[in-house]
């Protein structure tokens, strides 16, 4: 997701997972939400393999949307090919930032 952020010109504000592979603990989400409430971000994003509960919990105490992206080819019905994941991907964030 990195490397799609960067060519994208976009920004992590910050993380769902405090390390990668950890489930977000209730401390974790708390500091999120007061991060967001400073410095708001467009969209809250999250993985099709990660549970929506972190970004769910987010997005009540904030209203900023939250997005599962497609994280391989066929992780959705329009990522046939590789070509198809990133269009998914980048009309799905065209059309949550609307």
């Amino acid at each position: 997701m990195s490397y799609f952020l960067n060519w994208a010109g976009m920004r992590e504000a910050g993380s769902l997972e405090p390390k990668p592979g950890l489930p977000a603990t209730p401390a974790h989400l708390a500091e999120l939400v007061e991060k967001m409430k400073r410095e708001p971000a467009k969209v809250i994003v999250y993985s099709a393999y990660n549970s929506p509960k972190a970004a769910e919990f987010l997005y009540d105490r904030t209203t900023i949307p939250a997005l599962m992206l497609p994280f391989t080819r066929a992780g959705t019905h329009k990522a046939k090919d590789l070509f198809g994941l990133f269009d998914d991907t980048i009309s799905r964030l065209i059309e949550i930032v609307k």
